[in-house]
């Protein structure tokens, strides 16, 4: 238990990726994360975080620029498999004319239990002006709560 909490941990803090918020936030969506059917946990929470340009991949904003988005979705199972969805609106002066997929990764760099480990994000942007940000990490499929190394 204690480890798919620590996973729980270190996946939230993938939503601090170059964030100006803290430490804190990411713990405080694990604590309101919920078990669900075989120990999958789930936050429900509506978290509010500034993710970077450089994450997004959106050309019609400065590299340095941010875009507040809300987490919306937060899963990590007993294998360490997790999913983080967030979404946000891009001013209606910055929407792209054409749909923008941005693939990367992010390597976790904080310590602790995921430090080292990578996550493939995924963002999409679409000429409304909706942007959706996901990161996912794929666990061992042992049940254990660790992720491959």
């Amino acid at each position: 238990m204690n480890t798919i909490q620590q996973k729980l941990a270190g996946a939230a803090f993938l939503l601090g990726i170059c964030l100006t918020s803290n430490v804190a936030l990411a713990q405080n969506a694990v604590r309101t994360a919920t078990q669900q059917g075989h120990g999958a946990f789930v936050s429900k929470t509506e978290q509010v975080y500034d993710i970077p340009n450089a994450s997004l991949g959106i050309p019609t904003l400065a590299s340095d620029a941010v875009l507040p988005m809300k987490q919306v979705k937060f899963v990590i199972t007993p294998s360490g498999n997790s999913t983080s969805v967030l979404t946000g609106t891009l001013p209606a002066d910055k929407r792209p004319a054409q749909r923008v997929v941005f693939n990367s990764t992010y390597t976790e760099i904080a310590e602790g239990p995921t430090k080292g480990q990578v996550y493939n994000t995924v963002a999409v942007t679409e000429p409304t002006g909706a942007v959706t940000y996901t990161g996912t990490l794929k666990g061992n499929g042992k049940g254990k709560g660790k992720a491959k190394k």
